[in-house]
């Protein structure tokens, strides 16, 4: 790109801006949280130079997998809001000219944090949505913010992306804060790159070894992104320590429960096991109404007048066994076509051309692993983290393959997915399991008619 005097330069109009905020919720979806946090959400919209909109990345890594696997799906979400946009140029702060760079940190990101205001609820107790699938980890979460979490100092919630882990752990956090508690909250990734850089760039790693031992409550978020990282995975255990022994609380969310995550340390999960844990399960029908109902009059207070007819919403709930997070992004695409209409309530037929793609892939991913471990675990009277423990005690083990077998048979994940939910068993191990259970079940009826009940329940289960 040609960075001459007579380049034309003017910060990215108002319409690039929209286009950008309504993209970047459908990214959220589209690549998922942990993604999203790690390398999109700190992706600026700087300026347009020359027809070409430049976008400034956050760090190098970042860059690298931006322009990798984002910027062509980037490119044609936006031209979905605005055709006439140019191409798009994702550069480091070095990279854009500085007087583009000061004319857009000026008029840009003062516009980006008020839209982020608006469209973002905040995030604590009050507004977290209850029911039996989430009770006792709200519960718990409730009684660390209140400082009563004494008799469990590492506490460990753990269920799907999207189903409100952040949400609790941020809560938690403004709780403790506005008791004058020092809290440190952060990723596992952030952890992570934050370690490595202290380690191999000021090879000292004395200030940040300090940073996380010092506060009352370590909070770290997508946990398992450590997992596998041996170095990292022991600092952050040594920090547990120190922050416990001394009274403080630790609070870990993970996409698994200690027994499921891939990677870490037998030593180390072992530790992590003697922690206290909560599951959250994925949301049924009447929660992901009161959900839908929330985000709703949320978005109603910010836009005046957007309203979804009562039936469209019940069949949202019924139709998408789908996470609170995609619930949002089911409602953000409701809010666009109520601008599209012009105004006027969305009807069910509306809602239903409007989320038909989403309503088709939540009717593919109806069942999922996780479903499948929990019936299973159920119908042999264990506990889903049973089911997963590394053991060859038959008393789990043929459960464990019977789980396999039928997350084989009954959903669309490939064999590593499988493999990596149960723990972080290989491809092969999933395959053995599932011949296994086939070849036993056509010898023995009594087998075959135990997994076509089990199968039934699975169809069954909410």
């Amino acid at each position: 790109m040609d960075q001459g005097d007579e380049a034309r330069r003017y910060t990215a109009g108002i319409g690039a801006a929209r286009a950008y905020e309504l993209v970047r919720k459908e990214l959220v979806v589209e690549f998922g949280a942990d993604f999203f946090r790690s390398y999109i959400d700190q992706l600026r919209l700087v300026a347009e130079m020359d027809g070409v909109l430049l976008f400034r990345a956050g760090s190098r890594v970042a860059q690298d997998r931006l322009r990798q696997q984002v910027q062509h799906r980037l490119e044609a979400r936006m031209r979905v809001y605005a055709p006439n946009m140019g191409p798009t140029e994702i550069l480091l702060e070095n990279e854009i000219p500085e007087d583009v760079l000061s004319l857009a940190d000026a008029r840009i990101e003062p516009h980006r944090a008020a839209a982020e205001q608006q469209h973002l609820p905040a995030l604590d107790f009050d507004n977290f949505c209850v029911d039996e699938s989430n009770h006792r980890a709200f519960t718990v979460a409730q009684m660390i913010a209140a400082g009563a979490g004494t008799p469990f100092p590492t506490w460990l919630v753990h269920s799907p992306p999207g189903c409100g882990k952040t949400h609790l752990l941020t809560a938690i956090a403004r709780s403790a804060t506005a008791q004058g508690r020092k809290v440190l909250m952060m990723t596992g990734q952030e952890f992570l790159e934050q370690f490595q850089s202290a380690l191999h760039k000021k090879r000292d790693s004395s200030v940040f070894k300090d940073m996380v031992r010092a506060p009352d409550m370590l909070i770290i978020d997508d946990f398992h992104r450590i997992c596998g990282k041996k170095a990292t995975e022991e600092e952050a255990f040594d920090a547990f320590y120190d922050v416990t022994r001394r009274g403080g609380q630790v609070v870990l969310a993970a996409n698994h429960g200690a027994e499921g995550l891939a990677g870490l340390d037998e030593t180390l999960r072992a530790k992590l096991k003697g922690a206290a844990a909560s599951e959250i399960n994925e949301p049924g029908p009447a929660l992901r109404r009161r959900i839908l109902d929330q985000r709703v009059a949320f978005h109603a207070r910010g836009t005046p007048g957007f309203n979804v007819a009562p039936e469209a919403l019940d069949m949202i709930a019924d139709r998408m066994h789908v996470t609170g997070r995609e619930l949002d992004g089911a409602v953000c695409q409701l809010l666009i076509e109520w601008k599209i209409s012009g105004g006027t309530t969305v009807t069910l037929d509306a809602a239903a051309t409007a989320l038909q793609n989403k309503l088709s892939d939540s009717a593919e991913r109806r069942i999922t692993v996780q479903l499948v471990q929990k019936v299973v675990a159920r119908h042999y009277g264990m506990t889903p983290q049973q089911l997963l423990e590394r053991t060859r005690r038959h008393a789990i083990a043929r459960p464990r393959q019977v789980a396999m077998f039928l997350a084989c048979k009954m959903t669309h994940a490939s064999l590593p997915d499988i493999g990596q939910r149960f723990g972080g068993f290989d491809h092969t191990t999933i395959m053995y399991a599932r011949d296994r259970i086939a070849a036993l079940a056509e010898t023995d009826a009594n087998l075959k008619a135990e997994l076509e009940n089990v199968a039934r329940a699975i169809r069954r289960e909410p």
